[in-house]
């Protein structure tokens, strides 16, 4: 078995655990790229629901929000 590049100078382990190592931190960085922009995007649906949801809260903790 010849070694050659990277292999020759860290040994065919260390080579191999290396290249695991870049594939994780891909596979990784994919995932958290996924979930940045699945994270501030909401349905239309669950938009509005969540502006309700918001004034209803605002007209219970703020008295002056109340309908007179």
């Amino acid at each position: 078995m010849s070694d050659s590049g990277i292999g020759m100078l860290l040994g065919q382990l260390s080579a191999n655990l290396l290249w695991l190592w870049f594939i994780g931190a891909f596979v990784l960085g994919g995932v958290l790229v996924y979930g940045v922009m699945k994270a501030g995007h909401l349905r239309r649906g669950e938009r509005a629901r969540l502006d309700q949801a918001t004034k209803e809260r605002q007209r219970q903790e703020d008295p002056y929000k109340r309908p007179t």
